[in-house]
């Protein structure tokens, strides 16, 4: 009897020890994940714009230039009205003006001008379709980010000077970056393309402009 009760007190107390033993594992072992794994975590805080819902686009060019084959580089001034279709896909029509500058047959010949400073005033308008081909953000000092979109853009147009007017192809790529929801920057590069006979033979001339806008939506 003695024996029986002496060998159920040892299972008892092996029992016991195998219990402390596990709990003191356990709380060793979430110790050990706490201090690999810890849950206090510091998360940044980004402000993304947010995109307006409006449908309409005004844009200044803040600063531009223009670079005329044969007639340099000089600054460009103008606007645009988009209208956004959609998510995708958005017209523009664009108007810009700037002054040509002397042309390489000028400087080399020594002749007399070519234009008169009135001829000389450029002004160039079109109406053009436009891709936003790629959406995304753009992240700055890691506490803002700026939605943006780069587009393909392309259109027709009219391009004026010396008293003549050439119908214009207009292609280019640009990249819009939201401020805040109903403001947004810009900026685009286009390459202006028409026929002309200014130097007695046809030929074509590839027109360059790049410039940095400011739009607002309403």
């Amino acid at each position: 009897m003695e024996v029986g009760i002496r060998r159920a007190y040892v299972k008892f107390a092996c029992a016991l020890s195998l219990a402390a033993f596990s709990t003191a594992a356990l709380a060793q072992g979430d110790e050990t994940i706490d201090e690999i794994i810890s849950p206090d975590l510091e998360r940044r805080e980004i402000r993304e714009a947010k995109i307006d819902s409006e449908d309409f686009e005004f844009t200044v060019y803040m600063g531009g230039v223009l670079s005329m084959e044969d007639f340099g580089t000089n600054r460009m001034i103008g606007g645009s009205l988009a209208y956004h279709i959609s998510e995708d896909f958005f017209m523009e029509a664009a108007y810009a003006e700037s002054e040509l500058g002397l042309s390489s047959y000028e400087k080399l010949s020594g002749s007399a001008p070519l234009f008169t400073d009135d001829e000389r005033d450029l002004s160039m308008y079109n109406l053009s379709l436009a891709w936003n081909f790629l959406p995304g953000e753009i992240f700055i000092l890691d506490r803002w980010a700026l939605n943006s979109n780069l587009y393909l853009i392309g259109g027709v147009g009219n391009t004026s000077f010396g008293d003549e007017e050439y119908f214009t192809y207009n292609v280019g790529v640009g990249i819009r970056m939201l401020a805040r929801d109903w403001l947004a920057l810009r900026f685009d590069v286009r390459d202006h393309i028409f026929e002309h006979e200014i130097f007695g033979e046809p030929q074509n001339a590839n027109n360059i402009s790049a410039q940095l806008g400011v739009s607002i939506y309403f």
